[in-house]
């Protein structure tokens, strides 16, 4: 009977120093666990914050150089997407506003204009991607024989992933008081810069066309010259103080 007994402590201390020895020598990052442990690929994942990026755009250019006329027109046209009749209304907007301005200069210079009055008409273009939403900014330089002097953006964001023009309000949680977060926010940035907003206290209101683009998950607020303040302070520019996400603000 002892000889049982004796045998059984004997097992049970080899079980023991064998599980101590286990927790000793063997990490978690030992263990391999299989199954699935996520719900999340990460490669999808990936591929999603990334959608903006993969739009393929081609650059156009229209240069004409007189005497009198100085054009330089470099221009976004996107060339990837699914949704061609989507492609062709974004292109042909973009192409057919910057083409207004030429057959404006066009016409106004003729024979009788003196040589030193120079009409000049620049744009260039800057590509912003975050996760689903792509910017193009065109960045428009009108000058017209020193009588107008305009320099000014054309924005177009785009939703990647429906292949749409997409608004201000649609990357906010429809129950976000979105408009008075940005407008506070631009009256501190205008105060603290020394300028007065045109109509003061009466800016309250952001217009569904409001102009905006989102550069490194930063969203910016922009205004064209004399649009909210005196032209002598140019093109406003106002950096919001809250990052987005791959879908949406907050």
């Amino acid at each position: 009977m002892k000889k049982s007994v004796i045998i059984l402590i004997i097992v049970l201390l080899i079980c023991a120093i064998g599980f101590l020895a286990f927790k000793t020598f063997y990490t978690p990052s030992d263990i391999t666990v299989s199954g699935d442990v996520s719900t999340t690929n990460p490669k999808e994942e990936e591929v999603a914050q990334e959608l903006a990026k993969k739009v393929k755009v081609e650059s156009v250019s229209v240069k004409n150089k007189t005497d009198n006329i100085h054009i330089d027109n470099i221009y976004p046209s996107i060339v990837s997407f699914s949704n061609k009749e989507f492609e062709n209304y974004i292109n042909r907007t973009i192409a057919n506003n910057i083409a207004d301005y030429r057959k404006e200069i066009t016409y106004v210079v003729d024979d009788l204009t003196p040589a030193v009055a120079l009409y000049e008409y620049t744009t260039t273009y800057e590509r912003y991607n975050w996760g689903d939403y792509l910017t193009l900014i065109v960045n428009q330089d009108y000058q017209t024989g020193g009588i107008r002097s305009n320099t000014w953006k054309d924005i177009y964001n785009i939703n990647a992933r429906t292949e749409r023009i997409f608004y201000l309000d649609e990357i906010f949680e429809p129950t976000t008081d979105y408009e008075t977060a940005i407008i506070e926010e631009i009256k501190k940035q205008a105060d603290a810069a020394g300028y007065v907003l045109l109509g003061g206290e009466e800016l309250t209101v952001l217009p569904k066309t409001q102009k905006f683009y989102i550069k490194d998950g930063t969203l910016f607020i922009y205004y064209d010259p004399s649009e909210i303040a005196a032209a002598k302070y140019g093109e406003l520019n106002f950096e919001m103080p809250f990052k987005i996400n791959a879908e949406r603000i907050f």
